[in-house]
């Protein structure tokens, strides 16, 4: 494994690390894992974990690069009439272009969490280099199995309709608060999530091109059960090319080892299924 950090473009620069793999089992044509931002935290991840991901892929053969999108970590900020999802995705292709320039590679797989993730599925919509994604706490949609998982156990305790009760009433005070609407309408990095009926259009796109989805949801997500994806659409048949999984003891930034190391096991093996077997086979 080797470690190089990279400046691409030159106004504004993007700075990133690139993981390189010198493993044994290593393929050319395998593609290139792209790490992008959550929020506002650097390339590094949250509790490091971006670098234990891109060293763990390392050893199955991926080279992998991290980076910051402009104005976040140590990339410079980009002063243009672009939207925020405008210049995410010029970032991003700005990347490819550059890996594809200097390193040969025209495949990407692109992860992230969550607004890592919206980028993640925003790029594989438009850009056909990315042949996969992996959305960690991304888009997700509440069924009637989630409401039932959510609420039923809470209705049969008396507790809980008194703590129901306080909330309302402290909420029916402060809601409209002139701070709160302000700290609303200043959050920058909270994705909006597309429409149903948006996604299950991207969904058919993915399936047609062939390309691989991994969306996995966290408990500190409006996720509850394994299966919730696929019963958000059942108009659509997943095959292999989308599989979602649940993490249903980990919190949203992984702060637990044990946790970050549950991630770093389901990426692997979904990579080791659908491109390294894939490549060899």
């Amino acid at each position: 494994m080797n470690e190089q950090a990279v400046c691409v473009g030159h106004q504004p620069q993007l700075v990133g690390v690139y993981t390189s793999s010198d493993c044994c089992e290593s393929q050319p044509s395998l593609p290139v894992i792209l790490l992008v931002n959550s929020g506002l935290l650097p390339h590094v991840g949250p509790f490091r974990l971006y670098v234990k991901l891109a060293r763990e892929f390392s050893e199955l053969g991926f080279n992998t690069f991290r980076f910051d999108l402009s104005g976040i970590g140590d990339s410079e900020r980009q002063v243009d009439m672009h939207d925020h999802d405008e210049r995410n995705m010029r970032d991003i292709g700005a990347v490819m272009d550059f890996l594809e320039a200097h390193y040969n590679i025209d495949r990407f797989i692109v992860m992230g969490i969550c607004t890592g993730a919206d980028n993640a599925h925003k790029a594989m919509v438009l850009d056909p280099r990315v042949v996969g994604a992996v959305s960690i706490d991304g888009y997700a949609y509440p069924t009637a199995k989630y409401y039932f998982n959510l609420y039923a156990p809470k209705l049969i305790r008396l507790s809980s309709w008194i703590t129901l009760a306080k909330k309302a009433l402290t909420k029916a005070t402060d809601f409209f608060s002139e701070t709160q609407q302000q700290s609303l309408q200043t959050f920058e990095y909270e994705f909006v999530t597309p429409t149903k009926r948006q996604v299950e259009s991207d969904y058919r796109k993915f399936i047609e091109r062939n390309v691989n989805l991994l969306c996995i949801y966290t408990a500190s997500w409006p996720y509850n059960y394994k299966q919730q994806l696929a019963d958000s659409f059942t108009q659509l048949d997943f095959g292999t090319n989308i599989q979602s999984a649940y993490l249903e003891n980990a919190e949203h930034i992984f702060p637990l080892k044990e946790d970050r190391q549950n991630l770093t096991d389901t990426i692997t093996e979904w990579l080791n299924s659908r491109f390294v077997l894939d490549e060899s086979s």
